[in-house]
């Protein structure tokens, strides 16, 4: 179940953390990679390296999403790598957590160019590759704080909202040839939040929180995002999953 084998899929941000785990669960189901970084190269070499040891194809691709130019020449690179794109995973982020009155025009706009605008500039340069694939399918990765707001950190919260309802504007728009969907992860463990899960206050706090008990893994998104990606998702469109490990219920 769930096999994407013969599949072409670009995943945004895949050099580490969620992205990553979204790349080696897709290249494990059969995707052929376009593993996309900004910075971290020596991340995404080392993920097209582990990809090939288990008999995946997988190439990187370069990219700041936050510049609109970039990420239209990432992905043509990625798209005319095979000639078509079969799923595009928007999973570039960046987080700035300051209260509001520490928040710069940089840090705003930093944060909306690269989780919002990034997310939307991928998809929208990816439609011809998509349009040349037999069941196409795009996930965008927002968060539970899309919804379920914390104190600090409004601009990443306030983008991640738009990627929710940017996923459903997209659903409708490019239905029925094109399905869009989400995923909303709860309170992962990554390099992007470790000041709070290395934070023994902090990562006691949220786990209390959370009905099941723990912080989550990038390995616990990745089967959603295959799923999603897959045939048995084929009349799922528009839909935002949660993957928070329930803590919106505690609320």
């Amino acid at each position: 179940m769930f096999d994407l084998g013969g599949q072409i899929v670009l995943v945004t941000g895949a050099s580490r953390g969620i992205g990553r785990a979204i790349a080696l669960e897709l290249g494990r189901a059969g995707a052929e990679i376009a593993v996309h970084y900004h910075v971290n190269r020596p991340g995404a070499e080392s993920l097209c390296a582990e990809l090939g040891r288990i008999g995946v194809t997988a190439k990187a691709f370069a990219a700041d999403v936050g510049s609109w130019e970039e990420t239209a020449r990432m992905v043509r690179a990625a798209g005319d790598w095979r000639g078509r794109l079969d799923g595009v995973v928007t999973c570039a982020g960046i987080f700035r957590g300051d209260d509001t009155e520490g928040i710069g025009a940089k840090d705003f706009e930093s944060v909306v160019r690269t989780d919002l605008e990034g997310s939307f500039r991928t998809i929208q340069c990816a439609l011809p590759y998509l349009r040349k694939s037999v069941r196409p399918s795009v996930v965008t990765v927002s968060s539970v704080l899309a919804g379920h707001p914390a104190i600090g950190g409004a601009p990443y919260q306030a983008a991640k909202a738009g990627i929710e309802q940017m996923t459903r504007a997209l659903a409708l728009e490019l239905a029925p040839r094109i399905r869009v969907n989400a995923v909303a992860p709860g309170f992962i463990r990554t390099d992007m939040n470790r000041t709070a899960h290395e934070n023994p206050r902090t990562r006691e706090a949220i786990a209390k929180a959370t009905p099941l008990g723990r912080w989550g893994e990038p390995a616990d998104v990745a089967p959603a995002v295959r799923y999603l990606l897959s045939l048995e998702a084929d009349w799922i469109t528009g839909l935002v999953l949660g993957i928070d490990g329930g803590i919106p219920m505690s609320r």
